[in-house]
């Protein structure tokens, strides 16, 4: 991805020096037009990759990043099926059945593999959670942290837990 990004550019870099030396005012607007045009198409195949990726939640969005940045970070690629999972999930909104997972990998992708494969690559990835409470439910928003046990509410529910187990002792 990061060189067809690249490529990209370097054919916005080109218009735009094009632009400089072209004489032609109506030609200048053209080709001016035409790079405004391109360095859209760069905004939104960065934002489709992010879209598409299976990212390092901690990271965000790595694809607008230079290549020789991204050759001195110490990332593991995602393989194509894992992206694709990501890319399933969040095309229900971010949360997806195990069944939702395996069309949608068809229907998107043309790809059929077996229930206990796909369950199995879903647990490992380090960008796919289990839904709390959902059997077969994944998401790619990252549940909350362990909650806070000093907060308030936590140690009004921790004191009324604690009352109720008094009234239950026998002795």
């Amino acid at each position: 991805m990061a060189e067809s990004v690249e490529s990209v550019k370097a054919v916005s870099v080109f218009l735009r020096s094009a632009v400089e030396k072209n004489a032609n005012p109506d030609t200048k607007a053209k080709l001016a037009a035409f790079a405004d045009v391109v360095d859209a198409a760069v905004d939104d195949l960065i934002h489709l990759r992010g879209l598409t990726s299976a990212l390092p939640p901690d990271l965000g969005n790595i694809y607008d990043l230079p290549a020789e940045l991204l050759e001195e970070l110490s990332i593991a690629k995602a393989d194509d099926l894992e992206d694709q999972l990501v890319t399933v999930i969040n095309a229900y909104g971010g949360e997806a059945s195990l069944d939702q997972v395996l069309v949608g990998l068809f229907r998107k992708f043309k790809i059929s593999q077996k229930r206990r494969f796909i369950q199995n690559k879903l647990y490992r990835m380090d960008m796919v959670w289990s839904v709390d409470g959902r059997k077969g439910f994944y998401t790619t928003i990252k549940p909350d942290e362990v909650p806070d046990i000093l907060s308030p509410d936590h140690l009004r529910d921790l004191k009324e837990t604690s009352v109720d187990m008094e009234d239950e002792v026998p002795f």
